[in-house]
């Protein structure tokens, strides 16, 4: 074999080696996703290494593994499409630069790829895509391009569960059976409460209902799915806003940027979240509640939340009502105000999660508040916990407290629990 031919194959074998190597690490997320049946979401690939060959036989030996892994990418990604616990058919994409996100808007649709959402700020696209083969073809040749390929998780407002799972929480039950203003110390005259703030609801959306009116509200609807919407958002709008002579929230006068992210059950997904809280800082909020989340860990959440934070934004999220002993997404998040829920007796409400890093508790066990139609409920939830907290944010706020001593303050003025700080974080939230 001439010496020009040599140095040709063993370019091309480098080559071969380079580019099923730079493959292992575009591995979608292998978090466990739980879900109707606790499915597993697969993971792609392992890494793969592809030693440097200096013969035509041993270039071609290189080369076989390619189709290999194309088939596997390609079962991974059809594997994926029939996964409980993701959006089906759909990837988040964050690219390592603005510029490799613009050349994949250009050729998407070449590819039959649908992109649904995109920002230059997280360099990320969420898309959908109907052929797995061309899919993965994408993602191979243009492996470079990528820092992450991730599925897009469900997010739900949180349940309460049937029966308690952990005979050793310890958790109570005493229902407060108010809006609990008064275990927070909102006392007096709120009226001007949250005046000048603008709190942003990722919620199920906001409908009109009495206890709401006079509240400036703002609607934005990412799901825009024509159904009726899920009560969840009235009530949780009404616990930070709420104008209710009885029952209202904590700071009436705050304004509220409704922003729809789950659907007529309750469901929504990391994605729409992630939308909801670029939108959200786009529209001036200087408090995020996010009373919803996921089993999942995503990494366009995670920059979303790490955003809003570098902008002075205070991201507030449920722990979750699982009672689980790890807190749901975002509220695992560091720098999120993660908050559980609290019984009337001062401890752990029995249904929420605990976890390292949990921040602060609220009251969550019989609070009444708005919901669809006209008429109030009675909830329980770490939902309602959260609310309350970016009530409480809110009103601080207008006070002219600074943003950045917010965390210090909360935690400093909270009333301390005998549960241990993995169930109820600093205590139960309370004014200074």
């Amino acid at each position: 074999m001439n010496t020009p031919l040599k140095v040709i194959l063993t370019l091309s074998a480098i080559f071969c080696a380079l580019a099923l190597g730079t493959l292992g690490w575009l591995a979608i997320q292998t978090t466990e996703v739980k879900d109707v049946n606790s499915a597993k979401t697969p993971s792609f690939p392992p890494k793969l290494v592809v030693k440097e060959t200096k013969s035509q036989q041993d270039v071609i030996a290189a080369m076989e593994p390619a189709e290999s892994v194309q088939d596997d990418l390609t079962q991974k990604l059809t594997d994926l499409a029939a996964a409980e616990g993701v959006v089906k058919g759909e990837l988040v994409l964050t690219f390592d630069s603005p510029e490799a996100l613009n050349a994949f808007r250009v050729r998407a649709g070449l590819e039959g790829i649908e992109i649904l959402y995109s920002d230059a700020r997280l360099k990320v696209a969420r898309v959908r895509y109907k052929d797995a083969a061309k899919m993965a073809q994408e993602l191979r040749e243009h492996s470079g391009d990528y820092d992450n390929i991730g599925a897009n998780y469900f997010a739900y407002v949180p349940g309460t569960p049937k029966s308690s799972k952990d005979g050793s929480n310890a958790g109570g039950s005493l229902p407060f059976e108010s809006s609990a203003l008064d275990a927070i110390g909102a006392v007096g005259d709120r009226s001007r409460w949250g005046a000048g703030v603008k709190v942003a609801v990722l919620d199920t959306g906001v409908t009109a209902h009495p206890a709401l009116n006079g509240v400036k509200i703002t609607h934005t609807d990412l799901i825009k799915d024509g159904l009726p919407f899920h009560g969840h958002g009235n009530a949780m709008t009404s616990l930070i806003a709420g104008r209710d002579a009885e029952n209202g929230g904590v700071s009436p006068a705050t304004e509220i940027l409704d922003i729809r992210v789950a659907d007529s059950t309750g469901r929504g997904n990391t994605a729409y979240v992630s939308q909801g809280i670029m939108h959200a800082v786009d529209a001036g909020a200087r408090v995020i509640s996010i009373s919803l989340g996921s089993n999942a860990d995503s990494s366009m959440l995670r920059n979303a939340v790490d955003y809003a934070r570098r902008r002075g934004v205070i991201v507030v999220a449920a722990a979750g009502n699982e009672q689980e002993t790890r807190l749901s997404y975002p509220a695992a998040y560091s720098g999120v105000i993660s908050v559980a829920a609290m019984a009337a007796d001062g401890q752990q409400a029995s249904f929420s999660n605990s976890g390292e890093g949990l921040f602060i508790s609220a009251p969550g066990v019989g609070i009444v508040s708005a919901y669809s139609g006209t008429g109030m409920v009675i909830g329980s939830g770490t939902s309602q916990a959260t609310a309350l907290t970016s009530g409480v944010i809110a009103s601080l706020l207008s006070r002219n407290y600074n943003a950045a001593n917010i965390p210090q303050i909360l935690q400093k003025n909270a009333v301390r629990s005998t549960a241990p700080a993995n169930q109820v974080g600093a205590g139960m939230v309370h004014f200074p």
